[in-house]
C-alpha cells in the first residue's frame, strides 16, 4: 500500500498521513489549527509505495482536487497501462482523465529502441535475404524511427519501454 502526506497550507496547522481515499477524508475534516479553524487547502505528496506509482503520481501532478481520482481510476491499473497513462501524461501532455482513457491505445514494449525497431525491420523485411540483412544499419534505422516520430523509448519504474505508434499520440 502506499503512503501520502497531505500537508496544510496553513503553517499553524499539523499535516498528516494516509493510505485510502477515506482515510484522507476522516482526517481533513479533523485537520485544524491551533485557532481551531478547519484547514481546507492541502499540498498531497507522495511519500512511500510503489516505484511505479510514485512516478505516474508526479507525472500527472496529483493534487487535492485530483486525489478521489487518482484511488478511483489510477491506484488499481495494471503495470502496462500505468506505463502507457505515463508516456501520455509526459511526454504528449495528456490530462489524467485522457491519458488513462487513451492508455489502452498505445502500444508499447518492454525494452530499448533499438530492440524493437530491428525486429520492426525484421517484420517489414521478412523477405530481405539474410546475406543482405547483415549490412543493414539497424542503430540507423532505429534513429530514423525515433527522429520520424514513429518509435519512442522512455523509462518507467526502472524498466526501458518503447512506443511503436508514437506519432499517434
Amino acid at each position: 500500500m502506499n503512503t501520502y502526506c497531505a500537508c496544510p497550507y496553513n503553517l499553524d496547522a499539523v499535516g498528516f498521513c494516509f493510505g485510502t481515499f477515506d482515510e484522507y477524508l476522516q482526517r481533513a475534516a479533523a485537520c485544524a489549527d491551533s485557532f481551531g479553524n478547519v484547514v481546507e487547502e492541502f499540498e498531497i505528496q507522495f511519500i512511500d509505495g510503489d516505484a511505479a506509482d510514485a512516478q505516474l503520481f508526479a507525472a500527472f501532478g496529483v493534487d487535492q482536487a485530483g486525489l478521489s481520482a487518482w484511488f478511483d481510476r489510477v491506484e488499481d491499473l495494471r503495470s502496462e497501462v500505468k506505463a502507457a497513462a505515463f508516456y501520455l501524461a509526459s511526454r504528449c501532455g495528456q490530462t489524467v482523465g485522457d491519458a488513462i482513457d487513451n492508455a489502452e491505445d498505445v502500444i508499447i514494449r518492454k525494452g530499448e529502441l533499438a530492440d524493437a525497431a530491428a525486429e520492426q525491420f525484421d517484420d517489414f523485411y521478412s523477405d530481405l535475404p539474410r546475406g543482405v540483412r547483415m549490412y543493414v544499419d539497424i542503430e540507423a534505422y532505429a534513429r530514423d524511427c525515433r527522429l520520424s516520430g514513429d518509435l519512442d523509448e522512455f523509462e518507467f519504474a526502472g524498466q526501458a519501454y518503447t512506443v511503436l505508434n508514437a506519432n499517434e499520440c
